[in-house]
């Protein structure tokens, strides 16, 4: 019976997670995305006509695509900041993200080498040992 309560708890919990993302979502203003232009592109391809109305957006290089990001970016810019629980997700992402990165190991000449992002340093730190059960000692 208690697994069955703590499934049970478990589902009640989601629901009510789900539950209060949708009413705050319901909150945020409708999105009003900028109009983006369509080409009469069309290229063939084994007699079959394939349509490609925005291959103009493939010239990343053009003041024209760059407009576009820029429109975009600015949509989504005015979206993010009205999401509730936006800081409580970040906080959460970023928990999960603060672990200890091990790289994989490297010989070199006589000695083994890896990488490790230690979290209390947050940067890579390069360990060289001459063995491979070496333990690993901090100066």
């Amino acid at each position: 019976m208690a697994l069955i309560a703590c499934g049970t708890q478990e589902v009640q919990n989601k629901n009510n997670t789900q539950t209060e993302v949708k009413n705050a979502t319901s909150k945020i203003a409708a999105i009003q995305y900028p109009e983006t232009k369509k080409s009469d592109v069309v290229d063939n391809y084994f007699e079959t006509q394939v349509a490609d109305p925005y291959r103009w957006l493939e010239d990343d290089m053009s003041e024209e695509t760059a407009d576009w990001v820029r429109a975009q970016n600015k949509v989504t810019a005015d979206y993010l900041p009205q999401i509730p629980y936006r800081d409580e997700l970040k906080a959460s992402l970023k928990n999960l993200m603060d672990y200890e990165k091990v790289g994989a190991p490297f010989k070199e000449g006589n000695y083994i080498h890896t990488f490790i992002k230690m979290m209390v340093y947050k940067i890579n730190m390069l360990f060289i040992a001459k063995k491979v059960k070496a333990k690993l000692k901090f100066s």
